[in-house]
């Protein structure tokens, strides 16, 4: 089971706490991005090198051994960085969300029903 995550900032308003938290989500969002960068690079380095090996097993007529052993072609990999982005994108949009509703609570006026 994963544990937890915890925030907690001890600052002199809530103003000066929602600013920390946006800066170390902000972080984390770019480290994820860096993250799915070098995976996209690795899928497609990948997807180049399996079909290099396709064209010299058509070219030697050389049957793979995973074909060989269970008589099905090895399926493609689903691409983990397009989902790693789509992650990325809903967590900026909820971290936008949170921002406007903590400024909501700090703003003197009255919310409309």
């Amino acid at each position: 089971m994963a544990s937890p995550v915890i925030f907690l900032s001890a600052e002199e308003s809530s103003q000066a706490a929602s600013a920390g938290f946006i800066q170390e989500m902000r972080q984390t969002l770019q480290k994820a991005q860096e993250i799915t960068q070098v995976i996209s690079e690795a899928e497609s380095i990948a997807e180049d090198a399996t079909k290099f090996c396709e064209a010299i097993q058509a070219q030697h007529l050389v049957q793979s051994k995973k074909l060989a052993l269970t008589g099905k072609p090895q399926a493609a990999a689903v691409p983990l960085a397009a989902s790693l982005t789509r992650e990325i994108q809903a967590s900026v949009v909820w971290t936008q969300s949170l921002l406007q509703m903590c400024n909501i609570a700090e703003s003197p006026a009255s919310v409309v029903p």
